[in-house]
């Protein structure tokens, strides 16, 4: 799983965090985020934390498969190439994050519409200048 090194340092600190609260001999050791004698975190528990968290700064109310929804709406606004996206978020298939999230995706269709406009000038001025090949066409660039 690839994690930005940000992402990998916040999880390495809460990490060694929890290992020095943690008594010798916790059943479970090693987990990043656990309850102060090392068992693993409810779940009710995490969704509370989130919440009052979120209310604290103001935000709306989300649940945690909320936060899975934000990461993809900002990767696909980010022009993460759709493929990367469904694969971060181990969708079985594109088609599933096609379902999910081609809602957000109109920068796709205009630099679809753009890249034809492009082709289209490009023939264009091919055509005109009698150059098939495009020679004044790599000449310029």
């Amino acid at each position: 799983m690839s994690l930005a090194p940000r992402v990998v340092a916040a999880l390495e600190l809460q990490a060694a965090l929890a290992r020095a609260d943690q008594p010798k001999g916790t059943p479970l050791e090693g987990l990043v985020f656990c309850r102060p004698d090392g068992s693993p975190l409810r779940p009710q528990g995490v969704l509370v934390e989130l919440r009052r968290r979120a209310a604290e700064l103001g935000l709306p109310r989300i649940g945690v498969h909320d936060l899975r929804h934000t990461a993809a709406t900002i990767m696909i606004s980010s022009r993460v190439p759709l493929a990367v996206v469904s694969k971060t978020l181990r969708h079985s298939t594109l088609a599933t994050t096609v379902n999910l999230y081609g809602h957000l995706l109109p920068h796709a269709a205009r630099d679809a519409v753009a890249a034809i406009g492009t082709a289209l000038e490009r023939a264009d001025r091919k055509h005109a200048t009698g150059d098939p090949g495009g020679a004044s066409e790599q000449r310029a660039a």
